[in-house]
């Protein structure tokens, strides 16, 4: 038996909608190394769009910005780039 709840369409369910969708193509990443890689890119993603910023802009400017030799990992955090 299920226990059926309705919750209010709120940020938090709408940030996980599209983790929720594509759970069963997950089964399939191949490794557990590639499932961690998933989940750190879909956090990426998520916390660019909660600061404003365009996800694939950030991660080009922060891999050119680490490929230049920036050690400076907290200034490169979305939430640092987006003041």
């Amino acid at each position: 038996e299920r226990l059926r709840v309705k919750f209010p369409w709120s940020t938090r369910q709408r940030l996980m909608k599209p983790i929720c969708l594509g759970r069963k193509n997950y089964l399939f990443c191949g490794s557990e190394q590639a499932a961690k890689n998933t989940s750190l890119i879909y956090s990426i993603i998520e916390s660019c769009k909660m600061n404003g910023l365009r996800p694939v802009k950030y991660i080009a400017d922060v891999l050119r910005k680490l490929i230049s030799g920036d050690t400076d990992y907290v200034a490169l955090l979305p939430m640092n780039i987006a003041k």
